[in-house]
């Protein structure tokens, strides 16, 4: 286990697994655990994507000397060396816009003795922020891996969502999973038709 993903959000959106199935393919599922998991039904969506930990890492004691909590309001960038001998821990915690600073209220700030480093100060994705660290740990220098501020996913000629958080580049593309691409699709065709129902009821 390199990584660990610590769910801090009340609901386990359909966004939010398709992250984490996204960062499972990224590094292997032997290499992921989740940890904070509350309901069997969690667990059961998780279970073939990594380990599942009951307990939040804030009270797993026994890995706070081998971890780094990826925090962006962490004073010190992570080093090579250290992504390379630490279990690297990410938020599971969906964006907001600006940044709530959340992983530092829910994590980091509940167990201060453990090492914090952030990967830039820009907001990425739960799949994103695993590939950088991925990176790191591979031997690549934060400075040399390129990412972008925000992307636009197009609908339509006439609709496109734009998503202000920043995403790792791939190949020089922005690192986004495509199942989560067609879900957003989904979702806004859905949205208009809701509303479309909406005012023929009106």
């Amino acid at each position: 286990m390199k990584y660990i993903v610590e769910l801090r959000e009340r609901i386990l959106t359909k966004w939010m697994l398709l992250e984490l199935e996204h960062a499972s393919s990224i590094v292997g599922k032997e290499m992921l655990a989740f940890t904070n998991v509350r309901f069997k039904k969690w667990a059961q969506l998780l279970e073939p994507l990594g380990k599942i930990y009951k307990s939040s890492i804030v009270n797993l004691k026994e890995f706070h000397d081998k971890i780094i909590i990826l925090d962006p309001k962490a004073n010190e960038t992570l080093s090579i060396e250290e992504a390379k001998e630490a279990i690297l821990v990410i938020g599971g915690i969906m964006g907001n816009y600006p940044p709530k600073g959340r992983t530092y209220k829910y994590i980091t700030s509940k167990i201060p003795s453990v090492r914090a480093r952030n990967i830039g100060k820009h907001q990425f994705s739960i799949d994103g922020a695993i590939f950088i660290a991925k990176k790191i740990a591979e031997g690549n220098p934060l400075e040399s891996i390129p990412f972008v501020k925000s992307i636009r996913i197009e609908i339509d000629p006439f609709h496109e969502i734009i998503l202000p958080f920043a995403y790792p580049l791939s190949n020089g593309k922005p690192l986004i999973y495509d199942k989560l691409i067609e879900y957003l699709k989904f979702e806004i065709e859905m949205d208009e038709e809701r509303m479309l129902q909406r005012v023929k009821q009106s």
